[in-house]
């Protein structure tokens, strides 16, 4: 008797973590797919408005540049890329002095990202990548809770130029929009988060 109830209780615990480990699954893939973290959920709606990077290898009969942006965008485009890589230096700067300390190596990758993601998009409409005009200027805080006092105050202030200053400018270009709310984003709901937590 005991060992048909162990036997039940075994098969009972089976089935209630498979359907756990599906409904996981489930909303990872969701996650993954949802229109928040991909531009273009479907491949048949991606076209040269919307395409980034290697997604516009999947465009038929797409050259670059796909075409121009206004002086204000491209503008918008210049003082992005311009304060991620202030910060970028910035949090190099300070790993030199303090070493790997918790976040700044993971959010001085984050930053290389993002210059990436910019890079794309000057790349797509023929535009010259600025250079990095911070190498050398940076001033490194005395001590590690300073450190993470500038990392928050940097972080604040990205978000906010994407916010008020250069999303408006480039609302009528999908893909431009797409990679500063993402990059806005990571400012706000991750970097800034990780300095609370280190001040």
């Amino acid at each position: 008797m005991t060992i048909k109830k162990n036997k039940k209780q075994t098969y009972l615990y089976l089935l209630i973590m498979l359907a756990i480990l599906a409904i996981i699954f489930y909303f990872s893939r969701n996650r993954q797919q949802s229109p928040s973290n991909n531009p273009v959920t479907n491949r048949a709606q991606m076209n040269r408005n919307n395409c980034l990077s290697d997604d516009c290898l999947l465009v038929d009969d797409l050259e670059y540049p796909v075409g121009d942006l206004t002086q204000e965008a491209k503008n918008a485009l210049v003082k992005a890329i311009d304060d991620e890589y202030k910060a970028m230096s910035t949090y190099q700067k300070i790993i030199e002095k303090f070493g790997m300390v918790r976040p700044f190596p993971m959010i001085e990758n984050a930053e290389e990202q993002h210059i990436a993601s910019l890079k794309a998009i000057f790349d797509k409409y023929g535009l010259t990548v600025p250079e990095n005009n911070w190498i050398g200027k940076i001033n490194v805080p005395n001590t590690l809770k300073q450190a993470c006092q500038v990392g928050m105050d940097a972080e604040i202030s990205n978000t906010k130029l994407y916010r008020e200053e250069l999303l408006p400018v480039v609302k009528d270009y999908q893909d431009v929009t797409f990679v500063f709310t993402n990059l806005m984003e990571a400012s706000e709901q991750k970097h800034l988060v990780a300095f609370e937590k280190c001040n």
